[in-house]
């Protein structure tokens, strides 16, 4: 997996980077801002990117109306996981509102970082293309199965009784 890092603080994209090479990463492509972002997007396809809300130049609202608004589907597509230590709902809302594919609270902790990779590995919602920007549409829920039909009756179905090992009348079940 190939991952891009966005966060404006260089300590934070030094411990992602080598947190994500401990977890197998092959490429890890760190940015300072999203400009910079949104520029080597263009030369470097990454199969994930994890991009903090609150920096200095723009946040995480920002990034993913530019990401989600790309001419390519390729790039517009590209799962966004917004990591941020201002874990309140408001900014998960905006941020789910706006694209994010997941949401990580800092201070990263590695298994929650590798829930949040395996969901995106796995994630098989749709994106469309509406007014312009990507958006996740929400699948149609399975139909629900159709009851079962039993040609036995009801008291053959029901769980067989034994006798117990003494003389008393006590069934086990």
């Amino acid at each position: 997996m190939s991952v891009a890092v966005i966060d404006d603080s260089q300590r934070i994209r030094s411990l992602m980077a080598a947190l994500l090479r401990d977890l197998g990463c092959q490429s890890v492509s760190p940015y300072e801002g999203v400009e910079q972002a949104c520029q080597g997007l263009e030369r470097e396809r990454p199969s994930l990117i994890l991009c903090d809300w609150k920096m200095t130049e723009a946040n995480g609202g920002v990034f993913l109306d530019r990401i989600r608004m790309h001419k390519d589907d390729h790039i517009a597509t590209t799962p966004v996981v917004i990591v941020t230590g201002f874990g309140s709902r408001d900014i998960l809302a905006e941020a789910m509102q706006k694209g994010a594919t997941q949401f990580l609270v800092k201070p990263v902790v590695p298994i929650e970082l590798l829930k949040k990779m395996a969901f995106v590995h796995t994630d098989d919602r749709p994106m469309v293309r509406r007014n312009g920007r990507m958006v996740y549409v929400k699948p149609k829920p399975a139909p629900k199965p159709a009851p079962t039909v039993s040609a036995k009756p009801a008291v053959e179905r029901q769980t067989p009784v034994t006798a117990a090992e003494t003389d008393s009348n006590v069934w086990e079940l």
